[in-house]
């Protein structure tokens, strides 16, 4: 392992994301070894590089906006079909990059949640979709009948991820389709103050409604 990615690694294993701002290296190498970190998405520390990607980001951005359209743009290009299928963690880093740079990246929203037809991102679309923090009332009015179908999804993980994006929207005409899911005791993996949690679809759904 390069000595970056290892120091990479140990501030993700101590939580310390903010001190990956700190490290004395190329931002675009700082981003290629979270995006080389960020593939195993049972393990938490994969999760706490996605997160990290967009904190770093957000820290970038104060200097140099330019480079984090550019990630933007490589990012969206791994999830396209020239690069090989290789961008199954993508949307949900391009969702914690939203969540940091609101502004200079609202526009990338619409394109995340266009991806929700695609077999092997969809569920990462979900969960971006409820960590994008506060999108346009297009958007949402836009997402909405997109997410909603994933409700009634065969895939306990899709089911618990369009009910937490939902309530996130706080769109209210869907409160009846949310509970039919409170009863729903399979169990599905959650990211939540760094760590891998499992938190059952029921659960979801009602911590969903009391946002509604």
């Amino acid at each position: 392992m390069l000595p970056l990615k290892k120091n990479i690694l140990a501030l993700l294993e101590s939580r310390d994301l903010q001190g990956i701002s700190r490290l004395k290296a190329s931002p675009f190498k700082i981003i290629n070894s979270l995006v080389s970190l960020s593939y195993d998405k049972k393990s938490s520390i994969s999760w706490r590089a996605m997160e990290a990607v967009g904190m770093f980001t957000g820290e970038m951005a104060k200097e140099d906006s330019e480079f984090v359209r550019n990630i933007v743009g490589r990012l969206l290009w791994m999830i396209r079909d020239e690069s090989g299928g290789i961008g199954w963690s993508v949307p949900e880093m391009l969702g914690e990059i939203v969540k940091n740079n609101p502004e200079l990246c609202a526009d990338i929203a619409p394109v995340i949640i266009s991806f929700y037809e695609e077999l092997m991102l969809a569920t990462g679309v979900l969960w971006a979709c409820g960590s994008m923090g506060e999108l346009s009332k297009k958007t949402i009015e836009d997402a909405v009948p997109l997410i909603r179908p994933f409700l009634n999804s065969s895939d306990a993980i899709q089911r618990g991820y369009a009910a937490r994006a939902l309530g996130v929207f706080g769109v209210s005409d869907v409160r009846r389709d949310i509970e039919k899911l409170i009863k729903d005791d399979n169990i599905v993996p959650v990211y939540h103050d760094g760590d891998l949690q499992e938190q059952t679809v029921g659960d979801i759904a009602t911590a969903a409604l009391s946002k509604l």
